[in-house]
């Protein structure tokens, strides 16, 4: 069936094919409020799909994030616009594609290239176009009060200037956000002798021992009170669990002590191959594990906060990472393990594009409903606008659709075709290179830049992509990479080249 649908769609009829939902009824329109809805945007860095409860984790802990999926819809097939941060940032408050406005990798850099590299990468663009309707500033002249708290990293990073920080493109306060794409340190003053450019901006007022995942939602809390009798917009987007992994002591027991009752071995090789890297294959990492548990208790007190302000029934709510965790590197210990989905931060594949999305919305979102339609980071902005009773922008957000009437149960999928990656650059944890991906219904086409080589799978029955179906499936690979190929050319996405200078000698991964 998932077949014929693709084929459908290669010919030009549209469809959508859910590949699982709850059987569960729409809910009632909601009526009117006085106050337009609010609206917290909650991304998180490198949090991996596997790394909740909800979805089988055992080790980590998240009960207050779960009961935010209980409370609302969680888009079990949801999708980061690119295994890294900063292009799946731009896509969110853009909503477009990154590679459509040149900023398919980290603000302002290309990553590594070189007579070692097979492959040029394209020019990378450091910040969103100053001529584009950011989702703050949709917000903003609609009356909204707006903040950005916490990562921002869309400001280039050889730019010491604040040219392009959060107040520039929409939001009325920002605290913390700058070219940063890490926090010096997760301990006050979250400063790096060694690498000055992480030092986290506008917290100096703190004391020893004050922990940023904690400071950063005092934060959140105090502009919450301060707005409760009007609309805002709110970006929490937290630094955690990005490295340093660096936990607060109090937690940190706990889990070497739960580590040992299962028997896991502190630093023991757990790990399969992936190309020359190696993926961590067990979430064991009491470190890390502490960090989730942090992230997960400021959540909910993000959400307590709207109880107590007797607002949580007005206001949007929306969980989100940048991209998967990191799981893959060139040693076997990486922080977490993505496991069933392959690989990690960086790769694209499943476990570094696919991300846990949770949407909450009293009386317009189906409490409880899971559904595993594909949507991308691109269609947050709509469905922002869509919920909130905004006008959509639809010249703004081009590659974006709203997720409404998924959200409330009304339909079981969307009228798209196909979603897009296109990740033309090295990264040091990914020794596969630039590659691209086209997700078609229950089948997902990945190519390899350097070779051309195609994978193909079907992610109904293969979620961890390990039966490549590119030989049995000529006519399916064919047209799907025909598809991707047309996406890359109509929305201008820039292409890595050839390296006249390579010598295969010299290759990056001789030694990885």
């Amino acid at each position: 069936m998932a077949l014929m649908n693709c084929f459908r769609f290669l010919v030009a009829t549209v469809f959508a094919t859910p590949l699982f939902t709850l059987p569960v009824q729409p809910v009632v329109a909601r009526q009117p409020e006085t106050t337009p809805p609010n609206v917290i945007l909650i991304v998180i860095d490198d949090l991996g799909w596997a790394d909740l409860g909800l979805n089988g984790s055992t080790f980590y802990e998240t009960p207050n994030i779960d009961s935010l999926a209980a409370d609302g819809a969680f888009l079990s097939s949801a999708y980061a616009a690119s295994p890294i941060c900063s292009p799946t940032r731009a896509s969110i408050f853009s909503g477009k594609y990154p590679s459509r406005i040149g900023m398919s990798y980290l603000a302002g850099v290309r990553g590594p290239f070189g007579p070692q590299h097979r492959m040029i990468p394209p020019e990378v663009t450091g910040h969103l176009p100053d001529e584009d309707v950011t989702l703050a500033e949709a917000f903003k002249e609609a009356g909204y009060s707006t903040a950005h708290i916490g990562k921002w990293h869309l400001h280039p990073h050889g730019d010491r200037g604040n040219a392009h920080y959060p107040d520039k493109h929409g939001f009325d306060l920002n605290i913390a956000g700058s070219q940063a794409g890490q926090p010096g340190s997760y301990f006050y003053p979250y400063e790096n002798e060694r690498h000055p450019a992480f030092n986290v901006r506008g917290l100096e007022d703190g004391s020893e021992g004050d922990y940023l995942t904690d400071v950063v939602t005092d934060r959140a809390i105090g502009f919450i009170e301060e707005h409760d009798k009007e609309p805002f917009f709110l970006s929490m987007c937290y630094f955690t669990v990005h490295t340093p992994i660096q936990p607060r002591e109090d937690k940190l027991q706990k889990y070497r002590e739960k580590a040992e009752a299962a028997g896991f071995q502190q630093n023991e090789r757990h790990a399969v191959q992936e190309f020359r890297s190696m993926t961590h294959s067990r979430q064991d990492n009491p470190a890390y594990a502490s960090m989730v548990e942090s992230m997960d208790e400021n959540v909910g007190r993000l959400l307590q906060a709207l109880d107590q302000s007797r607002i949580g029934d007005n206001t949007i709510v929306v969980f989100f990472s940048d991209n998967g965790g990191l799981s893959t590197g060139r040693g076997p210990n990486a922080p977490t393990s993505n496991l069933p989905l392959r690989a990690g931060k960086a790769w694209i594949y499943e476990g570094g594009i696919r991300v846990p999305m949770i949407v909450r919305f009293p009386g317009s979102v189906q409490p409880g409903l899971r559904n595993d339609t594909p949507i991308i980071s691109n269609d947050i902005y709509p469905t922002l606008l869509e919920l909130a009773g905004l006008p959509l922008r639809p010249q703004q957000h081009v590659d974006g659709v709203s997720l409404k009437s998924l959200l409330s149960g009304e339909r079981e999928s969307l009228d798209r075709e196909a979603i897009f990656f296109h990740m033309p650059h090295y990264h040091h944890i990914n020794s596969m290179g630039p590659s691209a991906a086209v997700r078609c219904g229950d089948y997902k086409l990945v190519e390899i830049m350097e070779t051309g080589e195609i994978e193909l799978y079907n992610l109904a029955n293969d979620i961890g992509e390990q039966n490549n179906l590119a030989a049995d499936e000529p006519e399916l690979a064919e047209r799907l990479t025909t598809m991707l190929h047309q996406w890359q050319q109509n929305s201008g996405a820039q292409p890595a080249i050839e390296n006249p200078d390579y010598r295969q000698e010299n290759d990056w991964r001789n030694e990885h």
